[in-house]
């Protein structure tokens, strides 16, 4: 059930959002949770769950909140890829990347072109496969082999003296 009043509140909350208003969003996102349960709803709109979740995130206060919110929004609509969006956002403020590429995965599973999924995917960058790809990335042999094999296919340019001459 669309309760016209909390719906305008969650507009107002996207635009607040959108102009880096995060506290005065979260209030409008709250009200609008608040609205509905007030008018009877059964179960609140899952992108009004998902938007408050990642505003309780974004201002650094109840990020593990705010991912639960998110995770409880894609429950109620996981064919919905802004909601995979908001929860990989939310995870990545929590510097759980790992977590965040595969939210991000999800979200792409439902929604191929999701144009913010694929910007947020392009900023955390994409990493090559280890070099030995049976040892954990961290192993202290795929370490040290990334780094021989990464100089090699960057060579440093030659520096330059003091004077202004190259080596």
């Amino acid at each position: 059930m669309l309760v016209q009043a909390a719906e305008s509140r969650f507009q107002r909350g996207l635009t607040a959002l959108g102009d880096g208003r995060s506290l005065e969003a979260l209030a409008l996102f709250e009200a609008a949770l608040e609205l509905e349960r007030q008018l009877g709803a059964r179960t609140p709109q899952a992108r009004y769950l998902s938007y408050y979740g990642l505003c309780l995130a974004h201002d650094g206060s109840q990020p593990r909140e705010g991912a639960e919110l998110c995770r409880q929004a894609i429950a109620l609509e996981f064919f919905n890829a802004d909601l995979f969006w908001n929860y990989g956002r939310v995870l990545l403020l929590s510097a759980r990347r790992k977590e965040a590429f595969a939210a991000f995965v999800k979200g792409l599973s439902v929604q191929k072109n999701h144009q913010e999924i694929l910007r947020e995917l392009g900023r955390m960058g994409w990493r090559k496969r280890p070099v030995l790809p049976f040892l954990p990335r961290a192993n202290p042999i795929n370490v040290a082999l990334g780094r021989v094999f990464r100089a090699a296919s960057h060579p440093v340019p030659a520096r330059k003296r003091a004077s202004g001459t190259a080596a």
